[in-house]
């Protein structure tokens, strides 16, 4: 069985570390609750190196930290995975980010390449009051393809997800709500074709 890359940046010195780390303690949870083993990599180990030399044996990668519209960086700003790094190991894999704007230019970049799916956010991806919401809306794609989802039906759940979310922000914090509705509107999500997105994880 192959298994999911969950990389993350929870150094103390960035922004929202512990909203980034939230979300790839939920990945593994989730990978834990559906019997799918992981790989993690955080700081001082997040680097391009440490992510691209194990993708040949993953099918997925989970990666939470901040970017541009070229890519995603670590708590150094370098480079973790961009449009100007070797990223031919994503062939027939996905990649699943919570970052401002990589679906911008990485996303177009690493279909090329021959990526089968993407989730990201062609604007910046904004956090607001409580975490959980936030979170849970993040998070409901990636918690869909584990436990078996198709991409349609994952990329319902997740919009779905946003909107519970964001009814229920309308009712206690109208400008978290306002934060949540702008990351629903940056969301990219697209697969290939309609199968299981983690069906060569058997």
């Amino acid at each position: 069985m192959s298994s999911i890359m969950i990389a993350y940046n929870n150094d103390p010195s960035t922004v929202l570390h512990e909203f980034l780390e939230s979300c790839a303690d939920e990945a593994k949870q989730m990978c834990v609750d559906n019997n799918i083993s992981y790989s993690s990599v955080c700081p001082p180990n997040l680097n391009h190196q440490n992510v691209i030399e194990v993708m040949p044996n993953h099918q997925l990668c989970f990666l939470a930290g901040h970017g541009d519209g070229n890519g995603i960086y670590n708590e150094n700003g370098e480079t973790v995975v961009s449009t100007h790094t070797p990223n031919y190991c994503f062939n027939g894999k996905g990649f699943y980010s919570i970052a401002c704007l990589c679906a911008q230019n990485l996303y177009p970049h690493l279909k090329a390449l021959g990526l089968q799916f993407f989730v990201g956010y062609n604007d910046t991806f904004n956090v607001r009051g409580e975490r959980e919401p936030f979170i849970y809306s993040a998070m409901a794609g990636f918690k869909s393809f584990l436990s078996g989802d198709n991409a349609e039906i994952a990329k319902e759940k997740m919009l779905a997800t946003y909107d519970e979310q964001i009814s229920a922000l309308d009712e206690t914090d109208p400008m978290a709500a306002v934060e949540l509705v702008h990351n629903k509107e940056a969301l990219v999500f697209e697969c290939d074709n309609n199968t299981t997105c983690l069906v060569d994880l058997e």
